[in-house]
């Protein structure tokens, strides 16, 4: 059973050749909640006009169209003769793809605080596709893919994100008591990156942290400044914007624990994950978080955050 700061895991597998001709298995994971299900690999796969050569082509799964994703190429893999016998079908940020793999081993339940941030060798070898990765029974690596990553990669018209708040005529908040700082923890320096350009446009203070034990760190630091200062925590953060997948502590554990101090309990914290609405509202409301939000939409960001500003 999943119990708290775990997370459940599809172990999965890539496979490759190397310059012999052996082939060998990476492992990967995806989050069981962001999986709708795996199925065989149909007999064939319709064509797609305009598509990116990663995608494959498309299948017809019970009346809804799904692009699929062939991973192999898109994780830099020589292309080979190896057939992938799977597809699994995930929704991410409210949109659904097929992704082509080679094996479907078991679910697995991890401990976040055994989850890591990659070393550089895997970072030179995949780039920011990988968020995070375990080790699993025989030192084998388990790597941990940012699918919302590889999802948007494929869209060409990429959202000029400060236009688009710009658009939407969004004055800065008006003045309040209330501190116009917003704390975002996220893994994803990309994540981060959007949420930045969307509240700094729209007139808020932008601060981070990368994961729930960074979070915390820097929420105590600013408390302890705050007391120093004789001033209140309110005054340096104003909410937090918090995702859930993240190594060390993931989001709803860490909410928890804010939610659990007196000192802190007080600030919004708005959970804010690829993850569908009605898991993220169902664990959100039991740890107390404030509101939830799927990435992402700017709409959607700047309302939830003016509720509480």
């Amino acid at each position: 059973m999943e119990t708290e700061n775990t997370l459940k895991l599809i172990d999965f597998r890539v496979s490759k050749k190397d310059s012999k001709g052996n082939i060998q298995e990476q492992v990967f994971g995806i989050n069981v909640y962001k999986v709708k299900e795996v199925i065989f690999r149909p007999p064939k796969l319709n064509t797609m006009p305009n598509k990116s050569e990663f995608i494959e082509g498309i299948i017809n799964l019970r009346g809804h169209v799904i692009p699929i994703i062939n991973l192999q190429k898109r994780l830099g893999y020589a292309s080979d003769d190896i057939l992938c016998d799977y597809f699994i079908i995930s929704e991410c940020n409210n949109i659904v793809f097929g992704f082509m793999v080679h094996k479907i081993m078991k679910i697995r339940l991890i401990k976040w605080d055994d989850v890591f941030a990659p070393p550089e060798e895997i970072k030179n070898s995949y780039g920011d596709l990988v968020t995070s990765m375990t080790v699993i029974e025989n030192k084998e690596i388990m790597l941990i893919l940012d699918f919302e990553k590889i999802i948007s990669d494929l869209d060409e018209n990429t959202i000029d994100i400060k236009s688009h708040v710009e658009s939407m005529n969004s004055a800065p908040p008006p003045s309040s008591d209330k501190s116009k700082t917003v704390l975002c923890i996220d893994d994803s320096g990309i994540a981060r990156n959007m949420i930045r350009q969307t509240l700094e446009t729209a007139g808020y203070d932008f601060i981070e942290a990368v994961n729930g034990i960074d979070g915390l760190q820097m929420i105590k630091n600013l408390s302890d400044e705050a007391t120093s200062e004789g001033r209140a925590l309110a005054d340096k953060i104003g909410v937090i914007l918090c995702d859930v997948e993240m190594p060390l502590m993931d989001g709803f554990t860490f909410t928890k624990t804010i939610k659990a101090n007196p000192l802190y309990r007080n600030i919004p914290v708005i959970i804010h994950s690829s993850l569908s609405k009605t898991i993220l509202s169902d664990r959100g409301n039991n740890v107390g978080a404030d509101d939830y939000l799927t990435k992402f939409s700017i709409e959607n960001l700047l309302a939830s955050v003016r509720k509480f500003l």
